[in-house]
């Protein structure tokens, strides 16, 4: 008799064929992680927005941190009109941070982000993001240890004017470190152009929460010819021109309420009543001071106002 050897599926082949399985279910988790990540995300947004949302492109890799979002858009649920945009949001996530449930961002940017802002006759569009009365989550601890904005506008349709107007906030850039839930050292700085008037913002000691922030915030040279569309219909005078500067220092805090100082100076002020053309009063210049404004537990206090400045009012009876 002849002996035949039998053939046996050694080890060699069964972790062949395991490595194949990995490989196979490693390809299929790569192929669905956008999608399922990109649903959440869009999910998440539209239940914290109350609005659509939509995603171009969406990119997570969740063992490098790594987080590209392209083409994001929110739109209004009445009428599809566009509420909010970014151009592109990257930034960097510290994947075992989240394991100790402490989301640590290294780095993020906003690239051309841009918001629309209505006023309606009793509200803003904006007015339903306030709405606290949903469920609540878990708080994470945050830290953020560098965050920018580029290129970002603000655009606000006063639709409650009787002739509706549009106001732009452009060029806005902001650069931020060390914002956190966990000290209170931030410090953020932001620029832009507000209806043709340079304005800036500088925070410091900024603590996300318990919120506590110092703010110095600037305008310079504001058109006050801008504020006639807000005057009643039967305002003894209006602001035919002017200009406007100030200054304005802010402490806030979640515990202590508000505290805050403003200083301004008026130039070229000239008032007019409604069907004139001669001037009611010029204001060359003037100076406000505001200090000790204190608002806590819905209370508001003012410990001093002062404004000083000459004026020349004309007297309405000349002429008659």
């Amino acid at each position: 008799m002849i002996a035949i050897p039998t053939m046996r599926l050694g080890s060699g082949p069964r972790r062949w064929l395991a490595a194949a399985c990995i490989a196979l279910a490693a390809i299929a988790t790569a192929l669905a992680w956008p999608v399922v990540v990109r649903h959440l995300v869009v999910s998440r947004l539209e239940g914290l927005t109350h609005r659509t949302v939509r995603i171009d492109a969406l990119t997570v890799n969740p063992f490098t941190g790594r987080v590209a979002v392209i083409g994001l858009q929110l739109f209004e649920g009445d009428d599809e009109a566009l509420f909010a945009a970014v151009e592109r949001f990257d930034a960097r996530v510290r994947p075992l941070a989240l394991l100790r449930g402490h989301l640590s961002i290294a780095d993020a940017v906003l690239e051309g982000p841009t918001v629309r802002v209505v006023r309606r006759a009793d509200d803003f569009n904006i007015s339903n993001l306030f709405d606290r009365s949903g469920p609540g989550g878990i708080a994470l601890d945050v830290t953020i240890d560098r965050f920018a904005v580029t290129r970002g506008t603000v655009t606000l349709e006063d639709r409650a004017l009787r002739e509706p107007r549009t106001w732009r906030s452009e060029s806005i850039e902001i650069e931020a470190r060390n914002l956190s839930t966990l000290r209170d050292d931030g410090r953020a700085v932001a620029r832009s152009v507000t209806a043709g008037a340079p304005a800036s913002l500088e925070l410091t000691k900024v603590r996300l929460r318990p919120i506590h922030l110092e703010a110095v915030a600037k305008t310079a040279g504001l058109d006050l010819g801008l504020a006639r569309l807000y005057f009643p219909p039967d305002a003894a005078v209006v602001v035919e021109q002017g200009r406007a500067s100030s200054t304005l220092e802010v402490v806030l805090d979640a515990r202590e309420g508000v505290r805050a100082t403003a200083t301004g100076e008026l130039a070229d002020v000239v008032l007019v009543r409604p069907g004139e053309r001669e001037p009611a009063a010029v204001l060359p210049k003037t100076a406000l001071r505001l200090s000790e404004l204190v608002y806590r537990e819905d209370a508001l206090s003012i410990g001093r106002l002062e404004l000083t400045g000459s004026a020349s009012v004309r007297d309405p009876s000349a002429g008659r």
